[in-house]
Protein backbone atom coordinates (compact mmCIF):
# COMPACT_ATOMS: atom_id res chain seq x y z
CA UNK A 1 0.00 0.00 0.00
CA UNK A 2 1.24 3.14 -1.08
CA UNK A 3 1.34 6.56 0.49
CA UNK A 4 -1.84 8.33 -1.52
CA UNK A 5 -3.64 5.02 -0.64
CA UNK A 6 -2.79 5.13 3.31
CA UNK A 7 -4.10 8.69 2.96
CA UNK A 8 -7.31 8.04 0.73
CA UNK A 9 -8.47 5.50 2.80
CA UNK A 10 -7.49 7.27 6.39
CA UNK A 11 -9.62 9.98 4.76
CA UNK A 12 -12.48 8.09 3.27
CA UNK A 13 -13.48 6.68 6.91
CA UNK A 14 -12.92 9.58 8.81
CA UNK A 15 -14.27 11.94 6.57
CA UNK A 16 -17.73 12.49 8.31
CA UNK A 17 -16.44 12.35 11.81
CA UNK A 18 -13.88 15.54 10.59
CA UNK A 19 -17.01 17.12 9.26
CA UNK A 20 -18.67 17.00 12.69
CA UNK A 21 -15.39 17.85 14.88
CA UNK A 22 -14.68 20.42 12.11
CA UNK A 23 -18.11 22.15 12.01
CA UNK A 24 -18.21 21.90 16.39
CA UNK A 25 -14.68 23.49 16.59
CA UNK A 26 -16.03 26.03 13.43
CA UNK A 27 -19.29 26.55 15.52
CA UNK A 28 -17.22 27.35 19.31
CA UNK A 29 -14.66 29.85 17.12
CA UNK A 30 -17.38 31.63 15.71
CA UNK A 31 -19.26 32.04 18.97
CA UNK A 32 -15.89 33.07 20.51
CA UNK A 33 -15.19 35.61 17.63
CA UNK A 34 -18.68 37.24 17.70
CA UNK A 35 -18.56 37.59 21.23
CA UNK A 36 -14.59 38.95 20.82
CA UNK A 37 -16.17 41.38 17.97
CA UNK A 38 -19.12 42.74 20.06
CA UNK A 39 -16.58 43.78 22.86
CA UNK A 40 -14.69 45.04 21.01
CA UNK A 41 -17.34 46.87 18.88
CA UNK A 42 -18.36 48.44 22.17
CA UNK A 43 -14.60 49.03 23.51
CA UNK A 44 -14.82 51.66 20.01
CA UNK A 45 -17.86 52.81 20.32
CA UNK A 46 -17.25 53.96 23.95
CA UNK A 47 -13.77 55.08 22.94
CA UNK A 48 -14.63 57.33 20.08
CA UNK A 49 -17.42 58.94 22.17
CA UNK A 50 -16.65 59.49 25.49
CA UNK A 51 -13.09 58.83 25.46
CA UNK A 52 -10.59 62.01 25.90
CA UNK A 53 -7.31 61.20 24.30
CA UNK A 54 -5.46 59.59 27.07
CA UNK A 55 -8.58 57.18 27.55
CA UNK A 56 -8.57 56.61 24.07
CA UNK A 57 -5.15 55.44 23.96
CA UNK A 58 -5.79 53.08 27.31
CA UNK A 59 -9.23 51.84 24.82
CA UNK A 60 -6.31 50.99 21.50
CA UNK A 61 -4.47 48.91 24.25
CA UNK A 62 -7.66 47.31 25.61
CA UNK A 63 -9.03 46.67 21.93
CA UNK A 64 -5.19 45.23 21.17
CA UNK A 65 -4.60 42.66 23.99
CA UNK A 66 -8.54 41.38 23.11
CA UNK A 67 -7.66 41.06 19.32
CA UNK A 68 -4.83 39.04 20.58
CA UNK A 69 -6.63 36.90 23.24
CA UNK A 70 -9.21 35.81 20.45
CA UNK A 71 -5.80 35.10 17.55
CA UNK A 72 -5.07 32.88 21.08
CA UNK A 73 -8.24 31.21 21.62
CA UNK A 74 -8.52 30.58 18.02
CA UNK A 75 -4.94 29.18 17.78
CA UNK A 76 -5.63 26.89 20.75
CA UNK A 77 -8.85 25.76 19.51
CA UNK A 78 -7.12 24.47 16.07
CA UNK A 79 -4.63 22.88 18.16
CA UNK A 80 -7.21 20.96 20.07
CA UNK A 81 -8.93 20.36 16.64
CA UNK A 82 -5.74 18.94 15.04
CA UNK A 83 -5.33 17.08 18.02
CA UNK A 84 -8.74 15.06 18.14
CA UNK A 85 -8.24 14.64 14.05
CA UNK A 86 -5.18 13.04 14.93
CA UNK A 87 -6.24 10.71 17.43
CA UNK A 88 -9.18 9.98 15.23
CA UNK A 89 -7.30 8.98 12.79
CA UNK A 90 -4.93 6.35 14.84
CA UNK A 91 -8.52 4.44 15.69
CA UNK A 92 -9.22 4.15 12.12
CA UNK A 93 -6.00 2.56 11.10
CA UNK A 94 -8.41 -0.87 12.73
CA UNK A 95 -10.79 0.04 9.46
CA UNK A 96 -7.31 0.18 6.71
CA UNK A 97 -6.72 -3.62 8.11
CA UNK A 98 -9.94 -4.98 7.48
CA UNK A 99 -9.82 -3.76 3.92
CA UNK A 100 -7.52 -6.49 2.90
CA UNK A 101 -4.59 -7.29 5.70
CA UNK A 102 -2.84 -9.77 3.61
CA UNK A 103 -2.26 -8.09 0.56
CA UNK A 104 -1.35 -5.10 2.50
CA UNK A 105 1.36 -6.82 4.37
CA UNK A 106 2.37 -8.33 1.26
CA UNK A 107 3.04 -5.12 -0.32
CA UNK A 108 4.55 -3.08 2.44
CA UNK A 109 7.07 -6.24 2.90
CA UNK A 110 7.60 -5.96 -0.89
CA UNK A 111 9.11 -2.38 0.20
CA UNK A 112 11.40 -3.42 2.73
CA UNK A 113 14.76 -3.82 1.36
CA UNK A 114 16.23 -7.10 1.35
CA UNK A 115 18.32 -8.37 3.92
CA UNK A 116 18.55 -10.65 6.51
CA UNK A 117 15.83 -9.38 9.13
CA UNK A 118 16.12 -11.36 12.53
CA UNK A 119 13.40 -10.23 14.45
CA UNK A 120 9.74 -9.31 13.12
CA UNK A 121 7.24 -7.35 15.39
CA UNK A 122 3.54 -7.31 14.22
CA UNK A 123 0.18 -7.62 15.25
CA UNK A 124 -0.61 -10.88 16.26
CA UNK A 125 -3.02 -11.38 13.58
CA UNK A 126 -0.45 -11.03 11.19
CA UNK A 127 2.30 -13.82 12.57
CA UNK A 128 0.96 -16.36 10.16
CA UNK A 129 1.75 -14.33 7.31
CA UNK A 130 4.92 -12.96 9.15
CA UNK A 131 6.29 -16.18 9.36
CA UNK A 132 5.71 -16.99 5.64
CA UNK A 133 7.41 -13.77 4.38
CA UNK A 134 10.39 -13.58 6.91
CA UNK A 135 11.37 -17.28 7.47
CA UNK A 136 13.91 -17.78 10.57
CA UNK A 137 13.39 -14.67 11.85
CA UNK A 138 11.97 -14.60 15.44
CA UNK A 139 8.65 -12.85 15.04
CA UNK A 140 6.74 -10.60 18.04
CA UNK A 141 3.34 -9.91 18.19
CA UNK A 142 2.51 -6.80 19.34
CA UNK A 143 -0.94 -5.56 19.83
CA UNK A 144 0.15 -1.75 19.50
CA UNK A 145 1.09 -2.49 15.61
CA UNK A 146 -2.18 -2.25 13.93
CA UNK A 147 -0.53 -3.43 10.10
CA UNK A 148 2.70 -3.48 8.95
CA UNK A 149 5.92 -4.61 10.87
CA UNK A 150 8.94 -3.26 12.51
CA UNK A 151 11.67 -5.59 11.71
CA UNK A 152 15.59 -5.49 12.30
CA UNK A 153 18.66 -7.09 11.39
CA UNK A 154 20.59 -9.71 13.46
CA UNK A 155 23.18 -7.20 14.71
CA UNK A 156 20.44 -4.22 15.06
CA UNK A 157 22.24 -1.77 13.26
CA UNK A 158 19.22 -1.64 10.33
CA UNK A 159 15.62 -1.53 11.40
CA UNK A 160 12.66 -0.27 9.12
CA UNK A 161 9.39 0.25 11.19
CA UNK A 162 6.61 -0.16 8.09
CA UNK A 163 3.49 0.27 10.36
CA UNK A 164 0.50 1.98 10.19
CA UNK A 165 0.89 3.68 12.78
CA UNK A 166 4.47 5.43 11.73
CA UNK A 167 3.06 5.66 8.20
CA UNK A 168 0.66 8.45 9.51
CA UNK A 169 3.09 9.79 11.90
CA UNK A 170 5.26 10.67 9.07
CA UNK A 171 2.82 11.62 6.77
CA UNK A 172 0.97 13.95 9.19
CA UNK A 173 2.18 17.01 8.92
CA UNK A 174 1.22 16.80 5.17
CA UNK A 175 -2.31 15.79 5.57
CA UNK A 176 -3.21 18.01 8.48
CA UNK A 177 -3.26 21.39 6.67
CA UNK A 178 -5.65 19.39 3.89
CA UNK A 179 -7.92 18.86 6.87
CA UNK A 180 -7.85 22.41 8.66
CA UNK A 181 -8.45 23.92 5.39
CA UNK A 182 -11.61 22.35 5.39
CA UNK A 183 -12.32 24.68 8.76
CA UNK A 184 -11.38 27.98 7.60
CA UNK A 185 -13.63 27.17 4.15
CA UNK A 186 -16.55 26.29 6.77
CA UNK A 187 -16.31 29.18 9.32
Amino acid sequence: MNYEELIESLWQEAEKKIETMIQETSEEESKIEKETMLTLSCIRDDSQQHCSSESAKRAEEILAEAEKNARMISIEANIRLAERLYRMSCSSLAGLRKQGDQEIFRNMTSELPLLPWKSVRVNPEDSGIAGEHFPGAEIITDKRITGGMDVTTGDGKIRVINTFEKRLERAWEDIIPDLMKGDYETA
